[in-house]
């Protein structure tokens, strides 16, 4: 089985492959009752209330996927800490905004059970990079 930090790597990969490859990693990566809260922001349960997010930040900025530059990782037991550089594209594979984020994963068996960021919501919502 893969160790925690491969789970939340293997993750953020799969993320970046396409818009149909990100929906296929919250499926394949997260539990059924999986919450991924963006603090300060919103807060999901389970993967399709996530690929819902996905689908809000499509219609709102046009990104389909993301491609994240993972700065710095570390685990403790189950937790995997992340520092990273999120960049939202768009279809045409163009930056529609990046964001620095700080965020930690738990997993469990394989699986996400929880993923919260921290980032800088004044930035983001200037439509600059966080």
């Amino acid at each position: 089985m893969a160790t925690p930090t491969e789970t939340v790597e293997g993750f953020l990969k799969a993320c970046a492959t396409s818009k149909e490859g990100m929906a296929q990693a919250f499926r394949d990566y997260f539990t059924p009752d999986a919450i991924w809260e963006n603090v300060g922001l919103m807060t999901t349960t389970g993967p399709e209330e996530a690929i819902a997010l996905m689908g809000n930040f499509e219609a709102q900025l046009g990104c389909v996927t993301m491609v994240v530059d993972n700065l710095a990782i570390a685990a403790q037991g189950n937790k995997v800490l992340t520092e990273r550089v999120d960049h939202l594209l768009r279809a045409d594979g163009s930056e529609a905004m990046a964001a620095r984020v700080m965020g930690i994963f738990e997993v469990e068996n394989g699986k996400i059970v929880a993923w919260r960021d921290y980032f800088d919501t004044a930035g983001m919502m200037a439509g600059g990079q966080s």
